[in-house]
């Protein structure tokens, strides 16, 4: 590992556990935390929460965002009376 370590240019005192940190962190930039914990090889999404929960602390401006976004951009449907629907 030492060796792996020292041919990326990492901190000599870099570990597999933040190896591993940093590759949640970055998916989780990007993908749900279902995503993430099958790539973590996790059963349980709930545990990648615990782990890396505070890497996200955009994801309740993501979410606010999405809603917006899918509330501003498709408008109701229209209904017609039923007369005119027949």
């Amino acid at each position: 590992m030492a060796e792996a370590v020292a041919c990326a240019g990492l901190p000599s005192a870099t570990t597999s556990h933040d190896l591993r940190h940093h590759y949640a962190s970055v998916l989780l930039q990007g993908k749900s935390v279902v995503a993430v914990a099958e790539r973590l090889g996790q059963h349980n999404a709930s545990l990648v929460l615990s782990t890396y929960g505070h890497l996200m602390p955009d994801s309740e401006d993501r979410t606010r965002r999405a809603v917006d976004t899918a509330w501003s951009t498709s408008a109701p449907p229209v209904r017609q009376p039923v007369s005119q629907a027949l």
